[in-house]
């Protein structure tokens, strides 16, 4: 696997091993809780912090391979040009949304260092948990920049340009 690759596919396995580790973390405490009849204080919380890192983190990964919601019904009406006008619009929309995001989020964090807050059972640093916010859609920011560039610079219409080719 090439550093390319990896970077690539960073969101996928990052969102992939949070998930993964919170149904395992999850389905112990169930187990624990109702065979065992002993609760563990900290899995709910690990649970809930790899959920907030798995969602951020793969917004990401939705915007390289296209699969965010959209409402179509517009485009699929209009015509190519104002078609790749209104995909073009969208997307700096997200990237200024995120960039947005981004500022704030890194704000939060730095209030967070400054209070020295940590999480109830877990004891971790409560920047690490908002850390995912400015990540996550830092990312994402990345991603909708790349397909902007490629939209805007491509000559076809949106209908016929593929961004999932060259991310």
């Amino acid at each position: 696997m090439t550093v390319k690759s990896i970077l690539n596919r960073m969101e996928e396995i990052v969102s992939s091993i949070c998930l993964v580790g919170m149904t395992l973390i999850i389905g112990m405490q169930v187990f624990n809780r109702y065979v065992l009849e002993q609760s563990l204080d900290w899995s709910e919380e690990l649970g809930r912090y790899l959920f907030i890192w798995a969602v951020y983190v793969g917004c990401s990964y939705a915007m390289k391979e296209d699969r965010h919601l959209e409402v179509t019904i517009i485009r699929n009406y209009a015509s190519p040009r104002a078609n790749k006008f209104i995909v073009a619009t969208t997307l700096f929309l997200t990237i200024v949304f995120c960039l947005f995001c981004v500022v704030y989020g890194i704000q939060m964090m730095q209030l967070l260092m400054t209070t020295g807050q940590n999480t109830p059972a877990l004891e971790i640093k409560m920047y690490w948990i908002f850390a995912a916010v400015p990540v996550g859609l830092g990312l994402m920011a990345l991603r909708a920049g790349v397909r902007f560039w490629e939209l805007i610079s491509s000559k076809e219409p949106p209908a016929a340009f593929d961004p999932t080719k060259s991310i």
